[in-house]
């Protein structure tokens, strides 16, 4: 069996170590007993996942809509009632009807893919061309799920990431986002040939004004309902993964476009970053560096105090019993259990293929 990494232990072991060894499936593996606490960007993410269905963007928004509104509400009420979730679907069904106002009027892509589970043989460092093995000869790859793949009038193709926010991000921040650009690369390594141009933001504010504003009257691309560009071509063939990319479209690339393009509309934040080969090689090799790290069995599994991820931490009253020098093994063992030994994915609405995720799918509307 491989030595699968993923993306969110990835984002634990750079946060701190401590967390991370209580946590990773590589590790002790701990999960709470405790139910889950509402999780509003998921939801919002879920939302938005059958949004930009590829199968169904074609389709009259009066049909979509509805399940997209389904959908998350079948993510919130997954947890248990309580009055932050009572609070926080009031919230995020503003959040989305907003979205689904005023999307249209930045959307200037087509969606390929949503939801794709996609995994890169990491590099050893040490030895150039060769892939990273564990002690006892198993490969380590690096797993990611990728919420849109979308394609621009030009053939470009674009990760896409939803974020609600409680405030902007830095577009410092955005371009040092290098677990972003580790997607990119992830992506390229589960489909070969394809060639990633960038990373888009998709921030959504938690807080929005009172002042929205006069909805858009028109979408970015002209065309009807949702906007952005359609799925079906003239041939008939639809849009798919690889896609050819065709003469006449390369032909309108620009020759030097600019690195960052940035859009504030209402709630929404859109930020398109073009990354270059040199970020991707940077990212590629520090995943190598770090997996070594991870496998290091004399590795220091020291805590990083912080406020900003300390009150959230599920492990902060063992991390607490270990820093003043008593033993976390009663409460650990009371609180929390061993989790799966592979990452359970919840199964979520995607294209069927390679890396993509299958599910049932409600009958196409009648012609």
């Amino acid at each position: 069996m491989d030595y699968r990494v993923s993306a969110p232990e990835r984002a634990a072991f750079k946060r701190c170590r401590r967390q991370w060894d209580f946590g990773s499936a590589q590790r002790q593996n701990l999960q709470t007993v405790e139910p889950a606490p509402p999780d509003l960007n998921r939801a919002i993410c879920d939302a938005l996942a059958v949004y930009y269905y590829p199968g169904m963007w074609d389709w009259q928004s009066h049909i979509v809509l509805p399940l997209v509104r389904k959908a998350f509400l079948r993510t919130m009420e997954a947890v248990a009632p309580s009055p932050i979730r009572e609070a926080d679907i009031e919230l995020g069904t503003d959040l989305l009807e907003q979205y689904i106002a005023w999307a249209p009027s930045l959307d200037d892509f087509g969606p390929l893919k949503i939801e794709t589970d996609v995994e890169a043989l990491v590099p050893d460092i040490r030895q150039p061309d060769r892939g990273l093995l564990t002690s006892d000869g198993r490969r380590v790859l690096y797993t990611e799920r990728i919420p849109l793949l979308a394609v621009d009038a030009s053939d470009e193709y674009w990760v896409v990431k939803h974020q609600v926010v409680p405030e902007w991000q830095e577009l410092e921040a955005l371009l040092l986002d290098e677990a972003a650009v580790a997607a990119c690369w992830a992506w390229e390594q589960t489909y070969l040939g394809m060639s990633i141009a960038g990373t888009v933001h998709n921030e959504i504010l938690r807080s929005p004004s009172d002042e929205l504003g006069p909805l858009p009257t028109e979408t970015r691309t002209g065309r009807p309902g949702r906007g952005g560009y359609d799925q079906n071509e003239p041939s008939g063939g639809g849009r798919s993964i690889p896609q050819l990319q065709r003469p006449e479209r390369l032909q309108n690339r620009p020759g030097t476009g600019d690195r960052v393009e940035r859009e504030t509309i209402s709630l929404l934040r859109r930020t398109r970053i073009r990354r270059s080969r040199a970020e991707i090689e940077t990212a590629t090799q520090q995943i190598g560096a770090e997996l070594l790290e991870m496998l290091d069995p004399e590795l220091a599994l020291y805590p990083t105090p912080s406020p900003a991820h300390c009150p959230q931490c599920i492990f902060v009253a063992p991390c607490l019993a270990m820093t003043e020098g008593t033993d976390p093994t009663l409460d650990l063992a009371s609180r929390f259990r061993a989790g799966p030994a592979v990452a359970a994915y919840e199964p979520r609405l995607g294209a069927g293929g390679s890396g993509g995720r299958n599910i049932a799918m409600p009958p196409p509307p009648p012609m």
